[in-house]
């Protein structure tokens, strides 16, 4: 899944010439539109960014969660522009098999869904290595209901404006919060917004 078709047909070629690959292969631009197309027989193989047009990279972690837990047999590769640690951190603890950015040599991409495809746990860029040996933490996934307490306030809701529309008490919502930050790194409101907005960031996802 890639919102560009120029990305997403570069990846075919490479996977053809240097992988391998025949095919059948499957393209779609958005994180919406992967559930349907899995539906009737999950592919061996999901190329996706974290993020499509009008989709968040929440919405992309909880599409991941999803997916590895509903279609074990899938090797899920993502191949995405972000950067961030934290974002990277979460991608890898989230069950993602590879993990690569865009900018990297082409050959990294071939080596990855060789990698992965033959066995590998899991396979992550030098790249995308080295910015998460600099950090020195690991993060736990978040939860599904995390991710979307995470959604809520990132679109302007309040604790209480939360607790409302998911019908909780505004106690287990502020449990939730205080977890997602946790987990994050964050340690008060002011940093949750100020260096967590790419959470919320809509951003420009291939499937085969």
């Amino acid at each position: 899944m890639d919102a560009c078709p120029v990305t997403a047909l570069g990846m075919k070629k490479m996977l053809v010439d240097s992988a391998g690959f025949t095919g059948p292969f499957t393209y779609v631009q958005s994180l919406a539109a992967i559930p349907e197309k899995m539906a009737g027989a999950p592919p061996v193989l999901l190329i996706m960014d974290i993020c499509g047009e009008k989709e968040s990279v929440l919405d992309g972690l909880r599409l991941l969660s999803q997916i590895a837990t509903s279609s074990p047999s899938t090797k899920i590769v993502i191949c995405t522009d972000y950067s961030d640690h934290r974002i990277l951190e979460l991608l890898a603890s989230s069950g993602a098999h590879g993990l690569l950015l865009k900018n990297e040599p082409v050959l990294a991409l071939s080596q990855c869904v060789t990698e992965v495809l033959e066995g590998a746990s899991q396979w992550i860029s030098p790249r995308a290595r080295q910015i998460l040996s600099g950090t020195g933490q690991t993060t736990t996934p978040l939860t599904a209901r995390e991710l979307d307490v995470l959604a809520y306030l990132f679109s302007g809701l309040s604790v209480s404006g939360v607790a409302q529309t998911l019908h909780r008490d505004i106690r287990t919502v502020s449990t939730h919060k205080r977890n997602a930050m946790m987990k994050l790194g964050f340690h008060n409101d002011s940093e949750l917004f100020a260096h967590g907005s790419w959470m919320a960031k809509i951003g420009p996802s291939a499937i085969m």
